[in-house]
């Protein structure tokens, strides 16, 4: 059975959310080719091509069975987070949004796994509606490489690791795209800046401690965990050499590699070799972040790793 983990849809109910509070969320659908559909750009960025098939749920479907995907792990789209609007929105939009997807998957149980957004800028309630998810079956939450300035390793967000080490939930660590001031040319931000971001964040997870502290949450890396597999020995030569870095970690950071899951959207097979090779088959699981633009459609199958993120 093929499990795409790293998927994505906003189901219309959602998008009608969007439009009753497109003020307060500052959400607009702009027409900007006749021959496509509308871009949907939240707080003036991001903007993306909102394809009939994000919401769609008869044609998600049906391009599931198109690309040989059995099963979705069905994930919100990042540009939704709200992570920097006023608080009392971002909850409800998580709410609203992570409702919608049940609403789809009551109508194709066999089809589909979830995960909620959460609005991480309140780690309390972000807790509680991982809580409330998962209490209705979704599988976790995705969520940004932290807020603002604060890293997910920032003690301010204890309340949501320790709920999510609780409920053993899959926390999939999607990035959204840098704002690097250096990467200004067209869709650096994108192509060079969002595994950038992954690297980042998860490198943050190792030397922070949250892998050691929160040892049931199960965490999948997009993207192939960014760029970090591919310079752990420089992360393990820092390790032999300087004893500040034996300090603060409990093992040398290629044996935290082990612990994180790694989705397929790296797009050539010979880095997929590599990845596997370092931190196993059964820490790969499928995925092709469709059906954004810079998908890998039909994904690469993984190997054994949505048996193991997914078990329990």
């Amino acid at each position: 059975m093929t499990i795409d983990c790293h998927i994505h849809a906003i189901p219309e109910p959602m998008l009608d959310w969007l439009r009753a509070n497109a003020d307060r969320a500052e959400a607009r659908f702009e027409r900007r080719d006749p021959a496509k559909a509308p871009f949907l750009v939240v707080g003036g960025r991001w903007p993306f091509e909102l394809k009939p098939v994000f919401h769609d749920r008869d044609l998600f479907l049906r391009r599931l069975d198109e690309g040989g995907v059995d099963r979705a792990l069905l994930s919100p789209i990042p540009q939704l987070f709200f992570y920097e609007a006023d608080p009392g929105l971002a909850a409800e939009a998580a709410r609203a949004y992570n409702e919608a997807l049940l609403a789809w998957r009551r109508a194709a149980p066999e089809r589909l796994e979830l995960l909620a957004t959460v609005p991480l800028a309140r780690p309390e309630a972000a807790a509680s509606e991982l809580a409330w998810a998962m209490d209705r079956g979704l599988r976790g939450a995705i969520v940004g490489p932290g807020v603002g300035e604060r890293l997910l390793s920032d003690p301010a967000f204890e309340p949501f690791w320790q709920t999510a080490d609780a409920r053993r939930a899959v926390v999939f660590l999607h990035p959204l795209l840098s704002r690097d001031p250096r990467l200004a040319r067209p869709q650096l931000p994108n192509m060079l800046g969002v595994p950038w971001e992954t690297t980042v964040a998860a490198a943050d997870l190792v030397f922070g401690g949250i892998l050691d502290r929160y040892p049931n949450v199960r965490i999948l890396l997009a993207h192939g965990g960014g760029y970090l597999p591919y310079q752990i020995g420089r992360l393990d030569k820092g390790y032999e050499v300087w004893e500040a870095v034996r300090r603060s970690l409990a093992a040398p950071p290629s044996e935290y590699l082990r612990r994180f899951w790694y989705d397929t959207v790296v797009w050539r097979h010979e880095t997929l070799a590599y990845l596997r090779a370092i931190v196993g088959p059964e820490r790969i699981v499928t995925g092709s972040d469709f059906p954004f633009d810079l998908s890998v459609w039909p994904p690469i199958a993984g190997t054994e790793g949505e048996r193991t993120l997914l078990s329990g």
